[in-house]
């Protein structure tokens, strides 16, 4: 499998890709291009196509139309094996990982590199132990995956995706339920990994923050692209979210030194 891609061409490219379930459209003509190395976040109202569009991506819906390239590769001509390899996901749901400690959840993410009846060697315990500190979770790496909190089951996830080294990172909105604190930390921590990552968001403010580049779908199509200064318009939020908002600047800039959008909420309308 061809795993090299130039700095910032497109890693993935969706191209005319539609979704039926239930003989209903859920997904139509989607064109999408996810650049490499970069952070690009997914919004859209509840039951505008997220969550499928991601699932799509991570080969657990099959297009009813349309392709999708990973390294301009089918993802459906590759082996799920081979696939694995080079993309992770962290869901919003943690899943239930039965009497598994922490430390064995990331270690699953060694599963796609090794065969069936390979031993654990050294240098992968290290890869499992440094995960784990990178994610701040060195005092809890003994405890049971089921006994964390929220944040640190993310947390433990993302230890997880370090330890497979996917060259792609696809998040379905991990924050959700976490505290102000948590989603801050679990998406500056999905930043700093240097891969590219496609996340869903529900919060237009962190999503703002975080990501190089938006992209906003409504009703099975994106309406708009671009980074978060073009996309966040108060036309926009009027439009698709059909809410009232001023869009001012954070006070604090990008790590780029660029300017951060900020959306404040009208009441009452």
């Amino acid at each position: 499998m061809h795993t090299e891609s130039a700095p910032n061409a497109a890693l993935v490219n969706v191209e005319n890709v539609s979704w039926r379930a239930a003989n209903k459209s859920i997904l139509n003509n989607i064109n999408l291009q996810i650049p490499s190395g970069k952070f690009v976040g997914l919004i859209g109202p509840n039951g505008a196509g997220k969550s499928s569009l991601l699932r799509c991506l991570y080969r657990f819906n099959r297009p009813t139309l349309g392709k999708i390239t990973f390294n301009q590769q089918d993802i459906w001509q590759l082996k799920s094996e081979d696939y694995a390899k080079h993309v992770a996901v962290v869901l919003q749901e943690t899943p239930s990982q039965f009497n598994l400690s922490l430390y064995d959840v990331v270690a699953l993410g060694l599963t796609p590199h090794k065969s069936l009846f390979s031993s654990t060697t050294q240098s992968d315990k290290q890869k499992i132990t440094q995960a784990i500190a990178t994610v701040g979770l060195e005092q809890q790496c003994n405890q049971s995956f089921e006994s964390l909190s929220g944040g640190e089951k993310q947390r433990a996830l993302i230890a997880r995706a370090i330890v497979q080294q996917p060259q792609l990172l696809i998040m379905d909105e991990p924050t959700s339920h976490l505290d102000v604190k948590y989603q801050i930390q679990v998406m500056e921590l999905a930043k700093s990994l240097g891969v590219t990552v496609f996340a869903s968001f529900h919060d237009l403010n962190l999503a703002a923050a975080m990501c190089d580049e938006l992209v906003v779908i409504k009703k099975g199509e994106i309406t708009h692209t671009g980074t978060p200064l073009q996309v966040l318009s108060e036309n926009m939020l009027a439009e698709v979210f059909e809410v009232c908002a001023q869009v001012t600047h954070h006070p604090q800039l990008s790590k780029s030194g660029s300017s951060i959008p900020h959306i404040t909420y009208f009441y009452g309308y």
